[in-house]
């Protein structure tokens, strides 16, 4: 194994081992819930943790505007400047949780509405959703904390407030759930219940880690913090990647709203199958971050000939695991919804989506690779454009006419959203191929 490949596997596995369990919390809540005796849950979960991923997945922005920034100050050696970075980060993270909560109830009612659904999936997912919602504060700001960690190479500590998160929502999960160890059975509050401990006890974890150990580094002049283009460089790159975010979650959030609409079934096997979806995203991302970290780093120490030699060899990392996983889940996807399900109309319909699914794996991890190299290039305007023209211009197209033109069901919608990643993966291979890519704002 050449030094590259021993660079990269240094940040690839832990950061692997962090992002393969970060949708636990949704994995857990949905294959709990979907023991439960109405297929109702598990529908609400599912529809309140879509809106979740606006919220919270969606504001994973915060972590890798952090990232991106932090990573090219600490290629240059400027610790004063990575502190910097994370309490502007912390202060914007703060600010958008509050406001989060505030209009928690417009949040609700808008999310609920536009998902369509029974009323009933209304009614449990309004419950969860008023109650996880408290945890806003706790998830943002680990999210900043988890940026500054990998902006500086450090990915033990993110993997170590990940595991710990977990192991607290796996355990709260079951005890609240079906009532267990002389807790209350609460059902489906009880997941969400479980979600806001397990958030707070993480970030909680997070500032317990940072005031140990970066204590040295974390001294700044208060006056520094205002900065005005420093700001302005955290407020572009945090408006550009939002802005990437929303217009994938627009295509992610639209394909669940036209799957409502089709019955509890649809549904249900859409849940099974996006949380496996997201097992593999994240999964990859492992891999992705690392090239975040280590393109940042070495473009910010004047080295873009190491950044590029990098990015290409975590890309053939990434693709390698997605052809693994394309062969895994042709072969064995109807037995994996079996794991999170007992329905078998559920299990059926997830089955249907096999090929669609299972194909396009070792494409979707170069589109994840992709963003990881461009976020820690700090090239985010790019990749919002990439995703916009994708979204707007291939997979808008293409939800209209194979769901309601040609009535393909689930299938035809999960086909659009395969044209989604097509069209990102085509536009940033070109970007790729550039080397416009191959700068640093801190030099």
């Amino acid at each position: 194994m050449g030094e590259l490949d021993q660079r990269i596997l240094r940040l690839a596995v832990p950061n692997l081992l962090a992002a393969v369990s970060i949708p636990l919390i949704g994995i857990v809540d949905t294959a709990l819930i979907g023991h439960l005796p109405k297929v109702a849950f598990l529908g609400a979960v599912a529809t309140a943790s879509v809106i979740f991923d606006v919220l919270f997945w969606g504001t994973g922005f915060l972590r890798m505007a952090t990232t991106s920034i932090v990573s090219h100050h600490h290629g240059a050696g400027d610790d004063v400047s990575c502190a910097e970075a994370l309490y502007r980060s912390l202060l914007t993270a703060f600010v958008l949780a509050g406001l989060i909560v505030i209009a928690r109830d417009g949040i609700a009612w808008l999310g609920f509405e536009l998902a369509g659904g029974s009323d009933e999936v209304r009614l449990w997912g309004e419950r969860y959703f008023h109650i996880r919602i408290l945890g806003a504060p706790f998830v943002l700001c680990t999210l900043v904390l988890t940026g500054f960690f990998l902006g500086r190479a450090d990915v033990l500590t993110p993997l170590a407030i990940t595991m710990v998160t977990n192991v607290v929502n796996i355990a709260a999960d079951y005890a609240l759930i079906y009532g267990k160890w002389g807790a209350p059975e609460l059902g489906v509050e009880g997941a969400a219940w479980a979600a806001v401990a397990a958030n707070g006890v993480g970030f909680g974890m997070g500032v317990t880690v940072l005031a140990i150990r970066y204590r040295a580094r974390l001294r700044v002049r208060f006056g520094s913090l205002f900065d005005i283009a420093r700001a302005r460089h955290l407020a572009r790159t945090n408006a550009a990647l939002a802005a990437r975010t929303l217009c994938l979650l627009f295509a992610q959030f639209s394909m669940m709203a036209m799957v409502a609409r089709m019955g509890e079934i649809p549904l249900a096997a859409h849940a099974i199958v996006w949380q496996i979806w997201a097992l593999v995203s994240f999964g990859v991302d492992g891999f992705a971050h690392a090239a975040e970290t280590l393109v940042g780093n070495c473009l910010g120490s004047g080295d873009p000939a190491a950044a590029r030699k990098l990015a290409r060899r975590t890309l053939h990392w990434g693709v390698g695991i997605g052809g693994v996983l394309a062969v895994v889940y042709c072969l064995t996807l109807a037995e994996i919804a079996g794991l999170f399900t007992a329905h078998g109309e559920v299990i059926t319909a997830v089955a249907s989506l096999t090929l669609v699914v299972g194909l396009v794996q070792p494409l979707n991890a170069a589109v994840f690779i992709f963003d990881g190299i461009f976020i820690g290039a700090n090239d985010v305007a790019y990749l919002f454009g990439a995703m916009a023209v994708a979204a707007f211009g291939v997979f808008l197209p293409a939800a209209g006419a194979l769901v309601f033109w040609l009535d393909g069901g689930l299938v035809g919608a999960w086909l659009a959203y395969d044209g989604l990643m097509i069209g990102r993966f085509l536009t940033l291979f070109r970007r790729y191929r550039s080397d416009a890519w191959l700068v640093s704002f801190a030099r």
